[in-house]
């Protein structure tokens, strides 16, 4: 290509550019920036709401699948983390003295002898999630506490959300929360604070490793040191299930680890030394995400990674670019008018392509901006309650001239 020719082009684009009634609204219509700043905000206020829409849930389906093509470069490593399945190591308590009615709980004596080999061994671990209800007391607990105590802030178990109140486990234990909103029997948004002022388990993980400060009001949720963020995350599941049958990462059940511990204690440095300990059921505890089904302990733990490699945090460049696109948004709605793509496509046979504004090419700009937010930014949102504000908006002008039609009829 000559260099006439190249001029030529780029003086044909910046003259397109320059005609641009987009860029001229952008700079003189006001009353656009007024309800783009309203959008805007109305984007917080939805991502702070425990629920999706139902386009939301399923592009969020496919933008994971799309995620799952290619290795995520933040995943942990498999000698960083060990799985330890509670479902198998079970034991029966008596609920009455007559020992008729039982009841089957997770093995707290495994759970001691697992925590007092920890201690032995200067608890030389990151992190012990321990997914364990323990709602119900048994002999055991006091042996169970004492081998606990040496871990302080490097141990949590969870707490649970039954009857309209927050139920504390029993054994007075370092937790957090574990209930999660669902919507259809899926988990989709997860927060960072229970509906009473307490923490949830990832964010109480994030407070622990990673030492955050947080400022929380009714829109948005700001980070010392670090940015703005959602009320809500959207996390993305960095470690799944088959990962621990049919991938490299370990997953040994509690009684098998304690019985192996005994025979070769030298394995700690092997399979426990620096690792994350996830202490849960593996089998039975098993809830639906946006995404696939993952044990419950592993949805809590992908959501602490997602807060860990700061991708809830909205950087300045994201916000710029959310805040131009709903203004596009806004005036590509102003008056519903055909508007002319900037560069057009001079195929024989072929009239220049038109992009018509209606709900349908509106959902369409809104999918595409879903996929570039979370490929491009690492961030997933929900947006789709704007075809909701546009239809609603449709709608009153519709009644609004009617009643105007028939006003001047009278």
């Amino acid at each position: 290509m000559t260099t006439d020719v190249m001029e030529t082009n780029m003086r044909n684009i910046f003259k397109t550019i320059k005609q641009m009634s987009y860029l001229k609204s952008f700079y003189t219509e006001g009353r656009l920036h007024i309800y783009s700043v309203l959008l805007f905000v109305s984007t917080f206020l939805w991502m702070a709401l425990p629920f999706n829409s139902g386009p939301d849930m399923n592009i969020q389906k496919w933008v994971g699948a799309i995620q799952m093509i290619w290795p995520d470069r933040q995943k942990p490593s498999p000698d960083e983390i060990l799985f330890i399945d509670v479902s198998k190591s079970r034991y029966l308590v008596p609920l009455d003295d007559d020992l008729i009615e039982n009841e089957v709980i997770t093995n707290r004596q495994y759970l001691t002898e697992l925590f007092t080999l920890l201690a032995e061994n200067h608890n030389q671990v990151k992190y012990v999630l321990c997914d364990v209800n323990f709602d119900m007391p048994t002999p055991d607990d006091f042996l169970l506490v004492e081998s606990v105590s040496g871990l302080k802030e490097k141990f949590l178990t969870i707490d649970t959300y039954a009857k309209d109140e927050l139920r504390k486990n029993l054994l007075d234990l370092r937790s957090a929360t574990a209930s999660i909103y669902m919507q259809r029997n899926i988990v989709y948004k997860i927060p960072y604070m229970g509906i009473y002022g307490d923490k949830l388990v990832p964010f109480q993980m994030y407070s622990d490793l990673d030492k955050v400060e947080f400022r929380k009001n009714f829109l948005f949720t700001w980070f010392s040191g670090k940015g703005l963020a959602f009320n809500n995350q959207i996390p993305q599941y960095t470690l799944r299930s088959y990962d621990f049958t049919d991938g490299n990462y370990v997953k040994i059940g509690l009684g098998e680890l304690v019985s192996i511990w005994r025979l070769s204690p030298e394995l700690f440095e092997t399979f426990i030394i620096n690792r994350y300990l996830l202490i849960g059921d593996y089998e039975n505890d098993i809830h639906s995400t946006y995404l696939n089904k993952q044990p419950g302990t592993l949805i809590l733990f992908n959501a602490y990674l997602h807060l860990h490699h700061d991708r809830h945090i909205l950087s300045v460049w994201y916000l710029i670019i959310l805040y131009i696109f709903l203004h596009w948004i806004v005036w590509l709605q102003k008056d519903k008018k055909k508007r002319h793509l900037i560069f057009k496509l001079k195929i024989k046979f072929f009239e220049p392509f038109e992009m018509p504004v209606n709900i349908l090419s509106v959902s369409l700009l809104l999918m595409f901006f879903s996929y570039f937010s979370s490929l491009v930014f690492n961030v997933n949102i929900s947006i789709f309650h704007l075809i909701t504000i546009f239809s609603f908006i449709d709608f009153f002008k519709f009644i609004w001239k009617k009643r105007i039609r028939t006003k001047r009829v009278r």
